[in-house]
């Protein structure tokens, strides 16, 4: 018998098939973004993202409870309910956290006859609340993001960054300036003049003049609340750009984002990232050994300038010296944040009972008079704001959110690249010299949506086109 040839498909059919998938596929034509070829989720991702510049600009606050509101709004008017699934442990626990924050604040102002500063009231919605509930919607619809897309809106951000670091660096030579006021602080009559430690969302202050970082550079901030997200939100973004293709785009972003990190000056990031480097390489077995001398190069010389003094001083040109008093050393000095750690480790053990399980709630005196920051109860998320803060039964909420969300990732690690996961690395290492900083629930946030490409190689569509 002769065997039949299957029926052809009509060559319009094929054609729009073909048209289709493409259409779905294909995200760039050359640098550019194609923005009709993204989803809905991925557009309102990618302009998050590439907007970071407008948000400092504005001042950052409240955008999580904006987001949340549009998100919900969206899905209600758009499907008519919301039907959200039964909410997972890490969303009870992190609207739990939030919760215990403002009440605990409440309890405290009310009990002292004290009135604090309104922003202290909604920090636990911003900073918890709100991004937990669309963690809750993320996870409740599935919503991925391709890489690429996160990768090509952090570049663009990336390329902002070196471009207005040229500008401070070559023409303003990185003089002090007077810091003006962001469009939230414009609105909401903030003081005209800066003061450390308070507000600093209400200012815009891309460097911090009085500061010094890498080869006596100012430290810089960028369009972000300090030094310090700045350090993370690179720190994700070296990250990001190792799980990326093609290889040439990883080359160009990793030691772009570097840079940032070094122009950041936060030492505790700079130690962090090559020992993460490193135990991404044990994870992967060590495949591509060539680059990894890069990584090893990089580990040796965030080595020697954070542990040699005499390096240390040569780059930083910020070391104290024993025979000064408390008073004369700089405000994030080693020194200082060793007293602010003792006083607090101190002031948690000697507490009451009460405050050992509930916290002081509040931080406590200053350790450098003059200097608002360096209160007893900051500069370390575990000790100072957990331990200290919010005590025993505040950790415990906050470490039940923290594992049980990381566990789910973990579980749906397949689809994610390895930055998504790695990333927490990051942060519990740095929680111990650093805040909960303002940038860690966003990026959060991002590792939730980001999935690996689902792009298709030629065969691959031409295949797919005849298998309807």
């Amino acid at each position: 018998m002769k065997s039949q040839r299957p029926k052809a498909i009509p060559y319009k059919t094929t054609k729009t098939i073909k048209t289709t998938v493409q259409h779905s596929d294909t995200i760039f034509t050359g640098f550019w973004i194609r923005w009709g070829n993204l989803t809905q989720s991925e557009k309102v991702v990618c302009a998050c993202i590439t907007l970071i510049p407008l948000w400092w600009l504005w001042g950052w606050n409240y955008l999580s409870v904006f987001l949340a509101i549009s998100v919900f709004a969206y899905q209600y008017f758009q499907k008519g309910s919301l039907r959200l699934q039964k909410p997972s442990l890490f969303v009870i626990a992190g609207i739990a956290h939030g919760l215990y924050e403002v009440l605990s604040l409440s309890y405290w102002a009310v009990y002292n006859n004290y009135s604090l500063n309104p922003k202290s009231f909604t920090n636990g919605i911003t900073t918890w609340i709100a991004p937990v509930l669309i963690l809750w919607y993320i996870k409740n619809y599935k919503i991925q993001v391709r890489i690429q897309v996160i990768a090509w809106a952090f570049s663009t951000v990336v390329i902002q960054m070196l471009l207005f670091w040229v500008v401070i660096h070559f023409s303003w030579k990185e003089s002090f300036y007077i810091p003006s006021r962001s469009l939230f602080g414009l609105l909401t009559g903030k003081g005209e003049v800066f003061v450390p430690g308070v507000g600093n969302s209400n200012f815009l202050m891309p460097y911090f003049p009085s500061d010094s970082s890498l080869l006596g550079m100012v430290r810089y901030v960028f369009f972000f609340h300090g030094p310090e997200s700045l350090a993370l939100a690179v720190g994700f973004i070296c990250l990001l750009a190792l799980d990326i293709k093609p290889k040439i785009w990883s080359i160009l972003l990793f030691p772009a984002s570097f840079f940032l990190l070094l122009l950041s000056g936060t030492r505790s990031t700079w130690v962090a990232i090559p020992v993460i480097l490193v135990i991404r390489w044990l994870l992967t077995t060590g495949k591509n050994g060539r680059i990894w001398i890069v990584f090893a190069i990089l580990a040796i010389i965030s080595f020697t300038t954070l542990t040699i003094p005499a390096v240390n001083d040569l780059l930083f040109n910020s070391a104290t010296h024993t025979a000064k008093a408390t008073g004369e050393f700089r405000g994030d000095s080693t020194e200082v944040r060793a007293e602010i750690y003792r006083q607090t480790w101190k002031g948690f053990v000697n507490g009451s009972n009460t405050q050992l399980i509930l916290g002081h709630i509040v931080p406590g005196e200053t350790v450098l008079p003059g200097y608002a920051p360096a209160v007893v109860g900051s500069h370390s998320f575990i000790l100072s704001t957990l331990l200290y803060c919010k005590g025993l039964l505040g950790s415990a909420i906050f470490w039940t959110f923290w594992i049980s969300w990381i566990s789910w990732l973990y579980a749906t690690r397949k689809s994610r690249p390895m930055s998504c996961l790695i990333v927490y690395l990051l942060f519990s290492l740095t929680f111990s010299v650093m805040e909960f900083e303002s940038v860690v629930m966003p990026l959060i946030l991002i590792t939730a949506v980001t999935h690996k490409s689902t792009l298709l190689s030629k065969k691959d569509r031409y295949l797919k086109s005849f298998s309807y």
